[in-house]
């Protein structure tokens, strides 16, 4: 569970983003950093798993083990450690509340706060704004799913901007643009296949997987086509399996 209480982190108001090194004991043994962020986004992104210990605080501290690697317990890794005497780095740029938590509903997430946080150029921009284009280009053919499919699509879209919501806080670790790009382009399948509280694309019907696919070929007119037509094949052959299993 997140710790629901710490220095700087207001359980009412946040503010979310805000880093800090929380001890965790007794589930951990070294300090960690700690982010701000609304207990609905941990609910979302731990798939149900994991919320602010106190059940009625809007936001609490967010381990960097939970976040990263899903572990509650343990040891913590070298990637999260956070000494506590030193004064941390905060956020570059400071960013509305709704960037830490999105709906998925706002194509515009994107440019207004992935983009905002990082100055990229070349592939690595593009593999950041990449996102907005893709969700206009599934906003535009909505008209054309089914009712499943357009269950699968809202939840797809959020899980897609909610895997991109840690490169927002952790200033800490620095990632770089292609780091961004990486977790972009690999977050896709995941999103596809299991969604949090919503359908697999495995379970469409054949005119959704149509749609789909007309979707994304909309996409190869740029410079990210190769990325999109290997989530594309990945997709496919993980669905295969599952239904071959």
């Amino acid at each position: 569970m997140a710790t629901s209480r710490t220095l700087g982190c207001d359980r009412n108001t946040g503010p979310a983003g805000l880093t800090h090194c929380v001890l965790g004991t007794p589930y951990y043994t070294e300090y960690q950093y700690g982010i701000c962020l609304t207990d609905a986004y941990i609910i979302q992104r731990s798939k149900g798993k994991h919320g602010c210990r106190n059940r009625s605080a809007t936001y609490c501290y967010y381990p960097c083990m939970i976040e990263k690697y899903g572990l509650d317990r343990g040891p913590v890794y070298d990637d999260c450690i956070c000494d506590a005497a030193k004064q941390l780095q905060q956020p570059s740029v400071i960013l509305p509340a709704a960037c830490y938590n999105p709906s998925g509903m706002d194509c515009h997430w994107y440019r207004q706060c992935l983009a905002r946080m990082f100055d990229c150029t070349g592939q690595s921009e593009y593999a950041i704004s990449y996102g907005e284009v893709f969700c206009n280009l599934y906003e535009q053919s909505k008209s054309q799913f089914s009712q499943k499919g357009l269950e699968w699509l809202d939840a797809a879209q959020k899980c897609l901007q909610v895997a991109l919501v840690p490169v927002l806080h952790l200033s800490q670790l620095q990632p770089t643009c292609e780091d961004i790009e990486t977790k972009a382009f690999d977050s896709h399948v995941q999103c596809y296949i299991e969604p949090y509280e919503g359908l697999s694309v495995c379970s469409l019907s054949i005119s959704d997987w149509i749609n789909i696919v007309m979707t994304v070929k909309g996409s190869f007119v740029s410079s990210a086509w190769l990325e999109t037509l290997k989530a594309s094949v990945l997709t496919a052959g993980m669905c295969v399996g599952i239904f071959g299993s």
